[in-house]
């Protein structure tokens, strides 16, 4: 078969493809794994098919693609098509490795930090409060410096989770006697409620609570969250602005806690009325069990994995009142609905 200028551009096409992955991989920018894949899915499979361009007929003739109508055109895009998928479902796998690597990483170092300076010792045995803060140097201070020294006759220590944030948050919260931990990037506000409850749970506390730092939660409430847990009868506390106050919100967000209050409640056979509350307490026992993977949005995935773990769970009326000072680091409403949604149903469906 003569070598046409079509075949002849796929060689050297296919040439320059492996010199380069060859090179990358000299140079340490890529692996092992990249450099077989590179070879294996790019370079290999043009080589072939420049050199033997007779193998994708026959090829395709054996899948039923025969000659003539364009069926041949069809079935080449159709295998294309799922080479595409196979390498789209490859590289997904490696990115949710490289997510977790991450994770752990941040975790780790936050963990190392927060025992070589938080003094955990001081927290065992009483209530460790987690508030994750983001940019909040202004209102970091006055949140926390509301805070009882005792609840229900234990000791309460905070602890501040530092989400990256570019201003001096972690600085005012230690200023106040706060322990505070600073993240080396922004990553949610779930992945900085996971880190500060793996902080928790290596102090000893008996109780852990969450509370936003933007002054919006009550710490006058704070017995309402504990005490049911300290008395016996729940291992997780939620707040409810819809059984308690709140100051009037955005219409389109007073629709969404409604529509996902009655989802949670249905999928978790309990009765959900204020999925959006980040204001919570939970046994630290209770806790060790629970597994959480959402960077941003954590309440819905604590109330389904609450469920499923079947820990005995309650709502308690709250008021949830402006920020302090600044503007929410929420997205906007309908990007906020998708993204609750889609946490929802990855943690249901695990």
């Amino acid at each position: 078969m003569p070598l046409t200028p079509l075949r002849a551009a796929g060689l050297a096409f296919a040439l320059v493809f492996a010199v380069l992955a060859i090179r990358a991989y000299r140079q340490g920018k890529i692996g092992n794994g990249d450099l077989l894949l590179r070879l294996g899915v790019f370079v290999l499979p043009l080589l072939v098919l420049s050199a033997a361009p007779g193998i994708l007929t026959t090829g395709l003739d054996e899948l039923s693609f025969k000659r003539g109508g364009g069926r041949q055109v069809v079935g080449a895009t159709v295998i294309a098509v799922g080479v595409l998928f196979i390498f789209a479902y490859l590289l997904s796998g490696r990115q949710d490795r490289t997510r977790r690597d991450l994770t752990r990483l941040i975790e780790n170092l936050a963990l190392r930090d927060f025992l070589e300076t938080g003094h955990p010792e001081q927290f065992a045995g009483g209530i460790a409060i987690v508030i994750p803060a983001y940019n909040e140097s202004c209102n970091i201070a006055p949140v926390i410096g509301a805070l009882p020294e005792r609840i229900c006759g234990l000791e309460l220590h905070a602890i501040v989770v530092d989400d990256g944030s570019a201003d001096d948050t972690t600085a005012q919260a230690r200023r106040v006697g706060a322990s505070a931990v600073s993240l080396p990037l922004n990553r949610g506000q779930g992945a900085a409620l996971r880190t500060g409850y793996r902080l928790a749970l290596a102090t000893g506390a008996e109780v852990v609570v969450t509370m936003d730092a933007d002054g919006q939660h009550q710490p006058s409430e704070l017995s309402r969250l504990v005490k049911p847990i300290v008395d016996g009868e729940a291992d997780v506390v939620g707040g409810s602005r819809v059984l308690g106050q709140a100051d009037k919100n955005a219409a389109a967000r007073e629709l969404g806690i409604k529509v996902f209050a009655q989802l949670l409640s249905l999928l978790t056979w309990s009765r959900v009325t204020d999925p959006a509350c980040g204001y919570r307490a939970v046994r630290t026992e209770a806790l060790r069990h629970l597994e959480f993977r959402q960077d941003q949005f954590h309440n819905s995935e604590f109330i389904v994995e609450a469920s499923k773990k079947h820990l005995r769970s309650i709502e308690v009326p709250v008021t949830i009142t402006q920020r302090i000072s600044g503007t929410s680091k929420k997205p906007a409403h309908f990007r906020y609905g998708l993204g609750f949604a889609n946490a929802l149903v990855r943690a249901w469906l695990r």
